[in-house]
């Protein structure tokens, strides 16, 4: 065992935004480390892929565990909930077959046809409107939040809301007042859509989670609020953000827009690779609190202590993935990325990110093959100080 090193700065920086921090490459070969965010106790940190699988699926590291404790994290406002991202065992178990239906294979299959009309009626009105066009404003943040929105059973016309608290919501920079105040306004929104779906119920999630709690004794009421903020939140910020840095990379690189516009059955594959490839979380951090002594990685974790799971850094351990900080759209992987999670807490919306994402590509090389940046890298602006990584808009012209 090796002696418990002093904490590291965290989260890590990079001078580009899609590409892994250099420190990542300096602690490949080196014992575990601790790390230090803003707020919060120190934690272990886990950037090798197999410490990451091993810790995201042993039940001796509990997420429910630090409810009570200081928990690392970016912000002063402290991390608590009952949803999926806050529980584990039977009372993850069943909180998750509540809604596991809704995004079950036969469901989102049949919603194909949907998310494909939706994505052609988005470039219908860039083409109108343009170009120049924004992808981010104009294709993909209205791609996903229209989607996960139709799963819910939430009005169009609340999209901009949406998207406006999140932002803040979701945000390292931003007080402690205006943090407050915008997750009031959400949680009076969410209650206001509760009362409309027990008026007028409908064969939508948000229903399934009103009659789960009225009818059927299946969830508390803040059980109901916590699983349609996360829902809500975690069904479109990501896959917003991935579909517009996918766009991004693809178009610096014109050839391999070429090469899958010519192959387009080799979409799915290119997706599983760009979601390797392409870091997300920037310091959106779920703690697991080991409830006794493991060993990750040569290293004793003792109960009590938050270890963190970096799965960027893991999706590009040179150990698991060959050439691991080259994007390879062909690649034939020897082991599954980590992007979705593993184990009991995996993506419950993966199945539909996939979809969507792989839609939005083919969708945009089809209809647009003269796709290209409207601007130099120089004039872009990436969301330094948000939990996740994203352009604020992706100018581009056909």
């Amino acid at each position: 065992m090796s002696e418990r090193p002093e904490p590291l700065r965290y989260p890590f920086t990079s001078d580009e935004c899609l590409a892994p921090a250099p420190r990542y490459a300096e602690l490949r070969d080196a014992p575990m480390p601790r790390v230090r965010l803003p707020y919060g106790e120190d934690a272990w940190l886990v950037t090798g892929y197999a410490d990451a699988r091993s810790v995201l699926s042993d039940a001796r590291f509990s997420l429910r565990a630090g409810a009570e404790r200081d928990q690392p994290r970016m912000r002063p406002q402290s991390i608590s909930g009952v949803g999926l991202l806050s529980t584990d065992g039977a009372e993850h178990a069943r909180l998750r077959g509540v809604v596991a239906r809704h995004f079950g294979a036969r469901r989102v299959d049949r919603l194909r046809e949907r998310v494909c009309e939706t994505a052609e009626a988005l470039l219908d009105r860039l083409e109108e409107t343009g170009p120049p066009g924004d992808l981010v404003r104009g294709f993909a943040f209205p791609l996903a939040i229209t989607l996960i929105c139709d799963l819910l059973g939430v009005p169009e016309d609340d999209h901009h809301r949406i998207r406006r608290w999140l932002d803040v919501m979701l945000a390292h920079a931003v007080t402690v007042e205006d943090f407050t105040a915008q997750s009031q306004e959400f949680g009076a929104y969410l209650a206001e859509l509760v009362e409309l779906r027990r008026r007028e119920p409908g064969d939508d999630l948000f229903t399934c989670l009103v009659r789960a709690h009225d009818e059927e004794d299946r969830l508390s009421y803040d059980e109901l609020f916590e699983l349609a903020a996360e829902l809500l939140s975690a069904g479109f910020v990501t896959t917003y953000h991935q579909i517009s840095n996918f766009c991004y990379l693809l178009l610096r690189r014109p050839e391999w827009l070429s090469r899958l516009r010519d192959r387009r059955a080799d979409i799915p594959a290119a997706v599983e690779e760009l979601l390797r490839y392409v870091p997300m979380p920037n310091g959106l951090v779920f703690p697991r609190y080991a409830t006794e002594e493991v060993e990750v990685g040569g290293v004793l974790v003792r109960a009590g202590e938050p270890v963190l799971v970096d799965m960027s850094a893991a999706n590009r351990d040179p150990a698991v993935f060959e050439d691991a900080d080259d994007l390879i759209l062909d690649r034939v992987p020897q082991a599954p990325h980590l992007s979705f999670g593993h184990g009991a807490h995996f993506c419950v919306g993966a199945r539909l990110a996939r979809l969507e994402l792989q839609v939005a590509l083919e969708t945009l090389l089809v209809r647009m093959p003269g796709l290209k940046l409207a601007v130099g890298d120089a004039e872009l602006r990436w969301k330094t100080e948000a939990m996740l990584r994203g352009l604020h808009a992706l100018p581009v012209e056909w």
